[in-house]
């Protein structure tokens, strides 16, 4: 139901057709061991640094460090003090932002608290959860909210400082003379991708079933016989069922359509009728509705696919091709009417790189399979029907793809570059601003860095900017 280049965590398995990342359930994993290492951290921690009125431990340190090494990053030696640096400045932004007042309220630390507790809990049951941190669901997310409270003040002041930091076209080239020749990147091929995706149709004898089931259990639901909770444990065909159908806290751009249209206007601890989704028969409850985000639950029934369903889809797939090389309908046009893709379909089918959002995406992104059709195709090529192929995914979706254009493998230029080449100019425009903050900053925040393997290093952020 989620709206994205995947699917929902919650809900179903991934229709990204870039290579799956791990990095999220890596960070999680990280922050469960930094959690549990708390007390142990009471014997074996020191501080290393104070900024203002935060201090920073060697703890602080090692969990980071064992994140960046897990996830590949090499250490010549200097990582640690690099890490330290980074965390002196996260500090600095955060006590900067207390002394500036930027407002951070306690509705948004309580929000992002249950966001997080949200993400928690699509990777594990709550009592799992709760058996790990050694207590209850409220108290892991109240010992979440200064860390929280923290990381929001820090943006705050991040965004106040950059908020009028931008750049010209001139300012881009100027960028990009000023890179030694013998420094400019050699980027891989890249592609611009867009497609039409069709789900193959349930039969309608399965809708009608799934549907009188779910009826049956809001029957039950309603009269008091079950909770919704419980009833989405024991039915609901969804991921989120272990977690009694919980969904967490999610705004209106998070999921489809089908489903913000009923959640988003039913009332608080309203059970909705049956409806249909993308994904298959839902009720849904409303638990609280938190501004323009609301927390929910549902319980999922997914009714069974027609048996010619693989030649339905093709044909349909064919039907659109046909016109798009017939030139009555452009690609784009056939993929926001016909695509059943949430994710592509409003902007003409485009695959976006899930990294930067941009249209173009290097090949050695692409999985496998679409990688090696991907390379024998020609620019304003459009395939044949065909399976969508998704690792770990069990449901099956068929479409055919656009290749727009593609840039072989070349060193940077202004010309096929412009984009990267901008962000990169912000970003170094922006470190240029950050820098001239600090040396202010550190003028009124008391600092001190008690780290000795890192003094030397670090002097510039000492008290008013003397060495030690």
């Amino acid at each position: 139901m989620r709206k994205s280049s995947r699917m929902p965590a919650s809900e179903t398995t991934s229709r990204s057709i870039t290579k799956p990342m791990k990095r999220c359930l890596l960070a999680f994993v990280l922050l469960l061991s930094a959690f549990i290492s708390q007390t142990q951290a009471q014997v074996i921690d020191r501080v290393i640094g104070v900024v203002g009125e935060d201090v920073i431990l060697k703890s602080d340190i090692e969990n980071r460090y064992a994140y960046y090494m897990a996830n590949g990053q090499e250490d010549d030696g200097t990582l640690r003090c690099s890490i330290l640096e980074n965390l002196i400045v996260e500090k600095l932004l955060s006590n900067k932002a207390r002394q500036d007042s930027l407002p951070v309220s306690e509705e948004q630390v309580a929000n992002e608290a249950k966001k997080r507790i949200a993400q928690f809990l699509q990777q594990m049951p709550k009592e799992e959860l709760e058996k790990i941190y050694g207590k209850p669901i409220s108290q892991i997310e109240d010992d979440l909210k200064p860390d929280i409270e923290n990381q929001l003040l820090m943006e705050a002041m991040r965004n106040k400082v950059l908020e009028n930091v931008s750049v010209t076209p001139r300012e881009v080239k100027e960028f990009f003379k000023s890179i030694p020749e013998d420094s400019i990147p050699y980027l891989p091929a890249e592609v611009e991708l867009y497609h039409i995706v069709i789900t193959p149709p349930w039969s309608e004898e399965s809708k009608t079933r799934a549907k009188q089931e779910l009826e049956e259990i809001r029957a039950m639901i309603l009269k008091g016989d079950i909770s919704f909770a419980d009833a989405a444990k024991k039915y609901s065909q969804g991921p989120s069922a272990p977690n009694g159908g919980s969904l967490g806290e999610f705004g209106r751009t998070t999921m489809v359509a089908e489903f913000n249209d009923v959640i988003f206007n039913m009332k608080e601890g309203e059970v909705s009728e049956v409806f249909e989704s993308p994904f298959g028969m839902h009720i849904a409850k409303l638990h609280k509705r938190l501004g323009e985000r609301v927390r929910a639950s549902h319980i999922l029934r997914i009714p069974q696919r027609t048996l010619n369903e693989d030649e339905l889809a093709k044909a349909q797939l064919a039907r659109i091709r046909a016109k798009i090389l017939a030139d009555s309908i452009s690609f784009q046009k056939a993929a926001i009417k016909y695509s059943m893709d949430q994710a592509t379909k409003d902007c003409g089918g485009c695959i976006k790189n899930p990294n930067s959002g941009e249209l173009f995406i290097p090949l050695d992104m692409l999985d496998a399979d679409l990688f090696f059709k991907v390379d024998n195709m020609k620019v304003g090529e459009i395939t044949e029907p065909e399976q969508l192929f998704q690792p770990g995914s069990t449901e099956k979706l068929f479409h055919i793809l656009y290749l727009k254009s593609k840039i072989p493998p070349h060193k940077a230029n202004l010309k096929d570059d412009y984009q990267k080449l901008s962000a990169a100019a912000l970003q170094s425009k922006q470190a240029e601003k950050l820098e001239e903050w600090f040396k202010s900053a550190r003028k009124n925040i008391y600092l001190e860095i008690l780290d000795e393997n890192c003094q030397e290093a670090l002097k510039k952020f000492s008290s008013n900017g003397k060495q030690q």
